[in-house]
C-alpha cells in the first residue's frame, strides 16, 4: 500500500517534468523567429542551396555575431575580435560571472534559447528543469566506466554521451 502513493508522486513529477519542458520549449520558439520577409529582404536563401543548387554564403541569425574585420577602402582589415550573444559582449557576461563567483552555463544557455537574460525566477526554473534531467541512469557509470575503463579519458567521455542514447 505504501508503493502506490510513491508511484503516484513519480507520475506527478513526470507529467510535472514534462510540462515544464514544453513549457521552455513553447518560450524557445517564441523567441527565435526570424519573420520570412527578412530572407527576401536580404537575399537570404532558406536553406543550404540556391535554387541552381550552388551553396548558401550566408544567412541570419539573432543570436551570435562574431566581429573580426572591418572593411576600409574596400579592404578587409583585421580588427580586434569581438563576440557577442544576443547582442551582449561575451566579456561582459563573463566579467559578471566572475564579479559575483558564479557559474553563467545556465544563464548563457537562457540567453542563447530564449533571447534575453533571464530574471531570477526564469533562472531557477529552467536550473530546476536542466536538474531533473541531469542524474545518470541506473548502472550508467558501472557499464560505461568500471567495466570498461580506458587511458583515453577524451574517448571515453564521446563514447558514454553517445552509449547515454541507449539508455
Amino acid at each position: 500500500m505504501e508503493l502506490e502513493p510513491q508511484l503516484e508522486q513519480q507520475d506527478v513529477s513526470q507529467e510535472e517534468r514534462h510540462r515544464e519542458l514544453k513549457s521552455l520549449c513553447d518560450e524557445y520558439r517564441a523567441n527565435n523567429r526570424i519573420s520570412p520577409d527578412k530572407f527576401d529582404l536580404y537575399n537570404v536563401k532558406r536553406g543550404l542551396r540556391n535554387p541552381d543548387g550552388t551553396g548558401v554564403l550566408a544567412g541570419l541569425t539573432l543570436i551570435c555575431n562574431v566581429h573580426g574585420y572591418l572593411i576600409a577602402d574596400s579592404e578587409r582589415v583585421p580588427d580586434k575580435g569581438k563576440l557577442t550573444y544576443r547582442g551582449i559582449d561575451l566579456n561582459d557576461i563573463v566579467d559578471g560571472c566572475i564579479r559575483e563567483n558564479r557559474f553563467g552555463y545556465e544563464e548563457v544557455a537562457w540567453l542563447l534559447l530564449f533571447g534575453k537574460q533571464p530574471t531570477r525566477g526564469q533562472l531557477d526554473r529552467f536550473c530546476k528543469v536542466l536538474n531533473s534531467y541531469r542524474e545518470l541512469p541506473e548502472y550508467f557509470a558501472e557499464d560505461m566506466i568500471i567495466k570498461a575503463p580506458s587511458r583515453n579519458v577524451m574517448n571515453k567521455l564521446a563514447r558514454s554521451v553517445l552509449a547515454l542514447y541507449s539508455y
